[in-house]
């Protein structure tokens, strides 16, 4: 069986190791946060976005990232772990940056630490889903609107219990409420909803994670001529009464979902959004 490697800090290491040690920050306290890419043919794709997100994440959490590591540098360091890994087809690339040094709840330094890790992924590029995802709301935990909102924590309880959740339910997904009891997101996606010709989806402000492919699909989305409507609050009623509902996230691009509930849903408008995104990823990586 090959050995796969993973990226610590400069060094590769054998993906089993023992590399962390037990006081790990991101371990003891969560102090941390990540970014996942899709990577293909050992090209990590929106690499600017997910650095624009990383270093505000990073900020937030007052984590002191060195000024080498810029987008450049990261997609050097990501195209030679997906080599050395063989991997050349879809990837999902996992960086996890966390808060270096001793202490306890108070760090007493704020320098990053970074593990970068490769995983393939069976599809190729944006495999659209032939079959409709059939979701339901999570209401017993609500997400809190606050300067945290749009980090992509390694606290990442909310979205455990939401999957637990989904598990017992026998879902394919959840809907997340934020604290208002709208719509924020789903465990694993930004939530899109269409309605007469029209897209609508929850605003930042809302505690959704400002996903790489949300923005993706809401540029490309206008430029094809869609309206689409990204800053505003949506109630959970809007899934009585609209055409369609699609998640978006960085490494399954656009998935159609058949029903929330009770409810059911067409996929027309989704299904050429995804033709769409598959035919502009391809021309930019020519």
């Amino acid at each position: 069986m090959q050995n796969r490697y993973i990226w610590l800090n400069g060094e590769y290491h054998i993906a089993d190791a023992q590399v962390l040690k037990a006081s790990n920050r991101a371990f003891h306290y969560g102090d941390g946060l990540f970014e996942t890419i899709h990577c293909y043919g050992t090209e990590p794709l929106h690499i600017d976005l997910h650095y624009d997100r990383l270093a505000k994440g990073l900020r937030i959490l007052e984590i002191e990232l060195s000024q080498l590591y810029t987008p450049i540098k990261f997609k050097e360091i990501i195209t030679k772990l997906l080599n050395k890994n063989r991997l050349f087809g879809s990837t999902r690339v996992r960086i996890t940056v966390f808060r270096d040094g001793e202490g306890f709840y108070t760090p007493k330094g704020n320098s990053a630490s970074i593990l970068i890790e490769s995983q393939p992924l069976q599809s190729k590029l944006y495999e659209y889903n032939q079959q409709g995802l059939v979701i339901d709301i999570y209401n017993e935990i609500k997400k809190p609107i606050n300067i945290l909102s749009p980090v992509k924590s390694c606290n990442s309880l909310l979205y455990v219990k939401a999957g637990l959740y989904r598990l017992k339910k026998g879902l394919d997904e959840c809907v997340v409420l934020n604290e208002k009891g709208r719509i924020a997101e789903s465990i694993s996606s930004n939530i899109f909803i269409v309605k007469k010709g029209e897209i609508f989806t929850p605003g930042v402000g809302e505690g959704c994670i400002p996903g790489v492919m949300r923005k993706v699909v809401i540029n490309l989305a206008k430029k094809i001529g869609y309206n689409v409507y990204d800053d505003v609050a949506i109630n959970t009623k809007v899934f009585n009464n609209c055409d369609e509902v699609f998640l978006t996230n960085a490494i399954t691009g656009i998935r159609w979902v058949l029903g929330v509930g009770i409810n059911r849903y067409f996929n027309t408008l989704s299904k050429n959004l995804s033709a769409e995104l598959n035919k502009q990823i391809l021309n930019q990586l020519v």
